[in-house]
């Protein structure tokens, strides 16, 4: 089936061996009766020898070639390669030989790589893999080796012009293949777990990274769709043949969080594999014999890990948005206080209670070092964050936590941080920042900034409803927070806004069958577009500068993002709907959905600066940004640069504080995996000139003064 063939000229060597029978009577018939692989694989998807409407060839075939690896764990039995061939590159040389025995590799010691075999076989189509599946007498497969020798060399893979890397895979299914510089396979998804296969591995794309299609189109787009399909085509998963054990990447052995690591855009090299199909993805799977090191990962200087970016020329501000992926004090080793959900300790301290957080003490203390490590280098003079734990504003609150463990390594008074805190009017049980366990907050520089009043709030739509089942249901969103700040040399107010709107994987009302919507956004699009209402209409009736920063939970051309920033409702378009059923407070806001009329005008100042390359967020092996700062006029004029500070959306999640997959691995209190999402820097020019002559006409009436005084002298 599957396949590709540049023609070999392998030089097998193969030693008469005495024959070994596994099936009593059965002996290689003469060439003439043999069934070539490329004969059996063909040029299409599927094996010529197999009926349409079936998955098994109705009659056995003969075939006899060289084993080119074993399949001792993904799959189970041993891959023959054809020697030599068609000479047809669109035909596969190689192809996969089911045995039904975990046991095979002891139970037949003499099939291993090199040896010629002859076997009496089905042609099978499973799950739309192209195997062998061998014809048995008695249990005993008809099968003989025939002499022993090299196994067959791995063929470079070679995607062609014009041509899908789906379709190269197919070209070279079941062969031993080799990744080199020429492949040009990126990495697309680090090095996690995968829950379809149920074990760790990656995900590798042809020239490039995947790109999320709404990131770059806008939603339901032909573009998107055309996108999506094509990453579909574009990507395959790397991993070891045996389940690795939790923390280790067999194939790479010194794979560490601190020198051996791996980026998304790194090219594997100098490795082979072997060209498989399951779980409906191609996968590439590495034997056991091979082994590369760090130095066989090509890698770019701009891919690599940076530090962070200084401040532009001209900076007097700088502004951060960071998502700190669940920081929670409220388990009992730490000591923090009970989020708003948690009913007591023992829920805190659950593995599946109302902290979502650090679950001991050790894995607490790396989370903090690496947030704080992060947030000391990115040097904000004010920043926003996403996924605090909800438990209050005192000395034992997780925000509070945070701000003593900042300040304890910022050696310069100037750069001490405060955190902004709500009146207690607008707290729940004079406490609580909304319902949810996670939160947003704040934090500042009080030496470059000052609070103007007290904080407020912006509340955001809940949506009631029932489910498919008729149960009662609410879906929320965090609510906004506002904080306006006096900064020296500014005559207008500094205002920041920080959000996390609702995530794309819980239910809403448009979403009751629980499928994945077909426009590529994700669940609870329309909820999110109520939020966006919501805020476009709180934040263009704030004065002075105005920035909205935070976790959006929408790519850049999705409907919650546009309605804050560019759509413009046109005729043949699709429409962009809010949701139904929702409220503020007690008063109903919509009870059915409506057309989205027009944008708030704020500008995506990422996309602005860094066009495609604003990236902040890596998921199922596509890049795109969930993370914002969205400025309003008076404000983007003022900014001089926006950088997404790339040390979470490249990295495996592996290396985060958690140990769910990770194993004993050793963990660094670097920056990098200090969280899943990246932290999006801004700098700001806010201060105006001032040559005290009242500008340029100031500036000519100080230059002539010294005239006009000498002809009044005169």
């Amino acid at each position: 089936m599957k396949g590709t063939r540049t023609l070999l000229s392998l030089a097998v060597g193969l030693a008469l061996a005495s024959p070994s029978l596994h099936a009593a009577g059965f002996s290689c018939p003469a060439d003439s009766a043999l069934t070539p692989i490329p004969v059996i694989q063909g040029s299409g998807d599927k094996s010529p020898l197999i009926p349409s409407d079936k998955f098994e060839s109705p009659q056995s075939v003969m075939v006899k070639a060289v084993v080119s690896a074993l399949g001792e764990s993904l799959n189970k039995g041993f891959y023959l390669q054809d020697v030599q061939g068609d000479g047809n590159p669109q035909t596969s040389d190689g192809i996969f030989v089911y045995l039904n025995d975990k046991n095979f590799a002891s139970k037949y010691p003499d099939i291993k790589p090199g040896a010629e075999v002859c076997l009496e076989a089905k042609v099978e189509e499973y799950y739309n893999h192209t195997q062998l599946k061998p014809v048995a007498d008695s249990g005993t497969p008809r099968l003989q080796v025939l002499a022993q020798g090299t196994a067959p060399a791995a063929v470079p893979l070679r995607v062609l012009e014009n041509e899908t890397l789906a379709r190269a895979l197919e070209r070279h299914e079941g062969m031993r293949v080799r990744l080199d510089a020429d492949s040009a396979l990126k990495i697309s998804r680090n090095f996690s777990y995968d829950y379809a296969a149920k074990r760790n591995n990656l995900v590798l794309s042809h020239q490039a990274p995947l790109m999320k299609p709404t990131q770059l189109h806008d939603a339901d787009s032909k573009a998107a769709k055309a996108l999506a399909k094509d990453n579909a085509n574009n990507r395959v998963f790397l991993e070891s043949d045996f389940k690795a054990a939790d923390g280790k990447l067999p194939w790479l052995p010194g794979w560490e969080p601190e020198q051996g690591y791996l980026r998304i855009g790194d090219a594997p090299v100098n490795l082979d594999a072997l060209v498989g199909y399951s779980y409906n993805e191609y996968r590439l799977i590495v034997p056991q014999d091979q082994v590369i090191t760090a130095g066989d990962l090509l890698r770019t200087s701009d891919n690599d890990r940076q530090n962070a970016p200084a401040r532009a020329d001209g900076t007097d501000l700088r502004i951060g948005s960071f998502n700190v992926l669940n920081y929670f004090t409220s388990h009992s080793s730490v000591g923090g206080a009970l989020n708003v959900l948690c009913k007591d300790q023992a829920d805190a301290d659950s593995a599946k209670g109302c902290n979502r957080g650090a679950k001991n003490l050790e894995d607490f203390q790396l989370q903090r070092t690496k947030i704080v490590n992060a947030i000391t280098e990115m040097d904000a003079d004010l920043l926003g964050l996403m996924e605090m734990e909800n438990n209050g504003f005192d000395s034992h609150s997780a925000i509070s936590d945070l701000v003593q463990s900042l300040n304890a390594q910022q050696k310069d008074a100037s750069k001490q941080y405060a955190f902004v805190a709500l009146p207690k009017a607008l707290l729940g049980n004079e406490r609580f920042f909304g319902g949810d366990a996670i939160m947003v907050a704040m934090i500042y520089r009080p030496a470059k900034l000052t609070p103007q009043g007290d904080a407020s709030v912006i509340t955001l739509p809940v949506q009631k409803y029932q489910d498919a089942k008729g149960v009662e249901k609410q879906a929320s969103q965090r609510d906004s927070l506002v904080q306006s700040f006096t900064v020296e040399g500014s005559k207008e107010p500094l205002t920041l806004v920080v959000n996390h709107l609702k995530s794309k994987g819980s239910g809403c009302l448009e979403n009751l069958d629980g499928k994945e919507p077909a426009d590529l956004q994700g669940k609870c699009t329309e909820f999110r577009v109520s939020a966006a209402k919501v805020l476009g209409e709180a934040v263009n009736s704030l004065p002075g500068q105005v920035l909205l920063v935070g976790d959006f939970n929408s790519y850049a051309r999705e409907d919650a993002i546009r309605v804050l920033t560019d759509y413009v409702p046109t005729e043949g378009q699709r429409k962009i709907v809010s949701a139904s059923q929702t409220f503020l407070g007690a008063q109903v806001y919509e009870q059915t959905g409506s057309e989205v009329s027009k944008s708030y005008g704020l500008v995506d100042m990422n996309v602005k600066f860094n066009k495609e390359k604003a990236i902040s967020y890596s998921y199922e092996a596509e890049l795109g940004t969930l993370d914002y700062a969205l400025a309003n006029p008076a404000l983007a004029s003022k900014v001089v640069a926006v950088a997404d500070w790339h040390i979470n959306s490249f990295e495996s999640n592996l290396f985060e504080y958690g140990r769910d997959f990770s194993g004993d691995m050793i963990k660094s209190g670097n920056p990098f995996s200090a969280s899943d999402h990246d932290p999006i820097i801004v700098d700001l020019k806010l201060k105006e000139e001032s040559n005290g002559g009242g500008g340029a006409m100031g500036t000519l009436l100080l230059a002539l003064l010294p005239l006009a005084w000498r002809r009044r002298r005169s």
